[in-house]
Parts: C-alpha cells; structure tokens; sequence
C-alpha cells in the first residue's frame, strides 16, 4: 500500500510552521511536540527576567544550539558505547578461537 507524506503543524513563538514528513514517519508530531517544548524552555528562561529583552530569532537560535549540543552528547555517549561493546565482543571472540582450537 502506498502510503502518503504525512503534514504536521505547529506553532512556535505565534507562528504556524507545517512541513511534510517523509512517508512512515510515525513520530513526526512527537518531534515537533519536542521542539515546542524546548522552545518553551528556552523562552521561559527570559520571561522571568523582564530587563533582558530577546527576540524570537535569538530564541530559536538558542533553542537549536541547545537540541545540537544534546545531539553531541548522545553521539559521543553512543560511541562510547559501541567502541566499549567492540572491545567486550573482541575479548569474547578471542576466548571462543581459543576454546575452539583445543578441541
């Protein structure tokens, strides 16, 4: 079955944002929802402070830097993770040759 590019709409800052989706893709609106958030977040952050005045630009300049910074972290630990799991699977592997090579 074919299955249609899906469209997804939110608002940040006031303003309607709709962009397609590429066909499958079932976590479009949690994506988005996640954005809004740390938009949110990001904007909360200076509405307590009245003397700072931000604009919308610099808001979601800063709510960018903030998911790329949260990629990075997840990247580096992933990484770590997968060089780790190298390292065990090479240790098992070596365990295995040598085991075998006694039968």
């Amino acid at each position: 079955m074919l299955e249609l590019e899906k469209t997804v709409t939110l608002q940040i800052l006031g303003r309607k944002f709709t962009f397609q989706t590429e066909p499958g893709e079932a976590d479009a609106k949690q994506v988005a929802k996640r954005f809004e958030e740390t938009v949110r977040k990001v904007q909360s952050q200076f509405d307590s402070k009245p003397s700072v005045n931000i604009d919308k630009e610099t808001i979601l300049i800063l709510t960018g830097l903030n998911i790329a910074s949260e990629k990075y972290k997840l990247e580096k630990k992933y990484q770590q993770l997968c060089d780790r799991m190298s390292e065990k699977s090479a240790v098992v592997l070596s365990e295995l040759e040598k085991a075998m090579s006694s039968i």
